[in-house]
């Protein structure tokens, strides 16, 4: 991938919410685009894989677990990296993310430093020259 096409996306339906994890990514440097419901997410990963997908669960017309689902049952798009994040912190909410293919599972309201941190490996894994 190269550097111009390179991008995380970033889905959630909660305007403060998506606001927020874009000020914290774009302060750390990242290239970002954003989509408000999951719908739009999906559309948007067909049409350009990102190098990181985050997805709220809860959104309208298609929750962060089916858009999930897609991806993972995509053979263009399996891998994908998908990051879920919700404020659901049980352990079953986190099991069915997790069976539905995510890669983390990121509970609101998240340490900054940790959610950078891990958007981060995936970015320079993705970005570092193959060996």
């Amino acid at each position: 991938m190269s550097p111009d096409d390179a991008y995380i996306l970033i889905a959630d339906d909660d305007p403060l919410v998506l606001k927020s994890i874009e000020l914290i990514l774009r302060k750390s440097g990242f290239p970002l685009r954003t989509c408000v419901n999951g719908r739009e997410a999906l559309e948007q990963i067909r049409a350009q894989k990102p190098i990181l997908a985050l997805l709220d669960i809860m959104m309208p017309e298609m929750n962060g677990l089916d858009v999930c689902q897609a991806i993972k049952n995509d053979p263009e798009l399996e891998s994908v990296p998908v990051f879920l994040v919700t404020a659901r912190a049980m352990a079953a909410e986190r099991q069915k993310g997790l069976d539905a293919g995510a890669d983390d599972y990121i509970t609101k309201p998240f340490v900054n430093k940790e959610l950078v941190a891990k958007v981060r490996a995936v970015y320079d894994a993705a970005m570092s020259p193959q060996q």
